[in-house]
């Protein structure tokens, strides 16, 4: 059946639908990450020492990411830093150990924002603790 009746409130539901769609995508292009440092706080040779690290997907709440951290990571203890070439920033907060267990799987959750994320060896994180003053 043809009804002039119904019609008229489903193409209001689907102008509305289009618009949300449109507002979205509006709110997606706004977005602008983080412009990475040129000068990271690492020390020198840091690009050979650090190893990607693999998105999974959605975390278990929202506006989170898991990554898993590779099997062939060699034993030690790493920070998790954000890279584009030789860019890159430390995500504070993330540090992980690797035992040489073979078995043991390694899972980080992240805020979503953050891409690219690889493991760097701690050696290579340079400190910013505050030194203390002499007595």
């Amino acid at each position: 059946m043809n009804h002039p009746i119904l019609r008229r409130p489903a193409r209001l539901v689907a102008g509305v639908g289009i618009c949300a769609a449109l507002l979205g995508l509006g709110a997606c292009a706004m977005y602008q990450p983080e412009e990475l440092p040129a000068n990271p706080p690492f020390a020198a040779g840091w690009q050979e020492h650090s190893r990607p690290l693999y998105n999974l997907g959605p975390g278990p709440t929202a506006g989170s990411t898991v990554w898993r951290v590779s099997g062939l990571t060699p034993r030690g203890s790493y920070q998790v830093i954000s890279r584009q070439g030789d860019r890159a920033k430390l995500i504070e907060g993330h540090r992980f150990e690797v035992e040489g267990d073979v078995n043991k799987e390694i899972r980080l959750i992240v805020q979503s924002g953050e891409t690219n994320l690889e493991a760097l060896d701690e050696r290579y994180v340079l400190s910013k603790a505050p030194t203390k003053p002499a007595k």
